[in-house]
């Protein structure tokens, strides 16, 4: 297995394990956050992690395999008219 892809991986799956517990915070202990004024835009902030976290972890596992060796180009699939 390649050590830069497991890295790699390593890396998005810690930031969508952090933005998803930092979100689970806001929504279920918001007692425990300092400043409510900006609660919002902190979790529109996180949201955006979580959305680049995951967009990143398919976009590797779609185009390379676990040793790190690119997938063939993924298929595209044909509509077949009538």
């Amino acid at each position: 297995m390649s050590k830069f892809y497991t890295a790699a991986m390593s890396h998005w799956k810690a930031q969508k394990d952090e933005a998803v517990a930092t979100l689970e915070l806001y929504f279920l202990k918001p007692v425990g956050i300092g400043e409510h004024s900006e609660m919002l835009a902190e979790i529109n902030k996180w949201t955006q992690k979580l959305a680049e976290a995951e967009e990143n972890i398919n976009a590797l596992t779609t185009y390379f395999e676990d040793d790190g060796y690119a997938k063939e180009e993924p298929k595209k699939k044909r509509v077949l008219n009538g």
